[in-house]
């Protein structure tokens, strides 16, 4: 089949005479379901590391305690969630009183961050570290503070984002800052340093790629309202900072934009399994 060249010259017989044959089966094999993994795949890791009923696990910038709740319903731990915002944490603890024994007394929710986790040496057996380490100044230094907390054999589940080479330049740099991420902590070359420098080994390393922005489009269509908002405040800016505010503006932009970029791949998922020597 004729094609473009590999130094990008337009084929105009290829896409003239032959393309418009293969357009509606490429595009049907595109639009047929696709077994892209969602972020349950975190929680089906755990599943597989085999942890007993009372195992004890840290949540580590556990938010609202969404993923707290679901460690302890499904597995039996007993969750530590900590966060260094406050809003977070009093949203988790509202929650907390919300849910009925035994889950209410396996979670509890404290001030803490990535970089100073306040628990005891070799005392856990799992680290949750769900998209975290991107907001960390040193990574390395976050994961060195997950085995020290860990006992021989304990585990880290964390899943990240790191910047794929189309993801540079000024807008991304905006992006980051905006998203209050440092960019050397989504360097791939960093993080694999920051591992092989934390004392944990790696049992698995699992490239999601795209995976989870192509799940929620197809739940729900949530990129292409992302897409539609971030066109409609690129047409009209002046509009949408006089009626919500400079900050909202950029905060709306760089949320839209930020699935955007998720689902095009240029923020790949990667979710590391480690473990702490015995």
């Amino acid at each position: 089949m004729a094609r473009a060249g590999d130094n990008g010259v337009f084929d105009r017989h290829f896409f003239y005479e032959v393309f418009p044959d293969v357009e509606p089966a490429f595009g049907d094999a595109l639009d047929a379901p696709s077994a892209a993994r969602g972020p349950e795949v975190l929680l089906q890791v755990v599943e597989e590391l085999g942890l007993a009923p009372d195992s004890r696990a840290v949540d580590v910038g556990c938010g609202t305690g969404e993923h707290a709740f679901a460690l302890a319903t499904l597995y039996g731990f007993r969750v530590l969630g900590l966060d260094p915002v406050q809003r977070h944490l009093d949203l988790a603890r509202a929650a907390r009183r919300e849910q009925a024994d035994p889950i209410a007394t396996r979670v509890a929710f404290e001030r803490g961050s990535a970089a100073h986790l306040p628990v005891h040496d070799a005392g856990t057996d799992l680290v949750w570290c769900h998209d975290v380490l991107p907001h960390v100044d040193d990574v390395g230094a976050a994961l060195r503070e997950f085995a020290r907390v860990l006992r021989p054999g304990g585990y880290v589940v964390a899943h990240q984002v790191l910047a794929a080479p189309s993801f540079s330049g000024a807008d991304a740099e905006w992006l980051l800052a905006q998203r209050g991420m440092v960019p050397g902590s989504v360097d791939p070359r960093r993080h694999e340093e920051a591992i092989a420098a934390s004392g944990l080994e790696v049992i698995d390393s699992i490239d999601l790629g795209s995976e989870w922005g192509e799940r929620a489009e197809r739940a729900d269509g949530a990129v292409s309202r992302a897409m539609l908002r971030v066109a409609r405040m690129r047409r009209e800016p002046d509009q949408w900072r006089t009626r919500f505010g400079a900050q909202a503006f950029d905060a709306m932009l760089a949320t839209s934009m930020w699935q955007v970029h998720r689902l095009l791949g240029d923020l790949p998922g990667r979710l590391d399994v480690l473990v702490r020597p015995r």
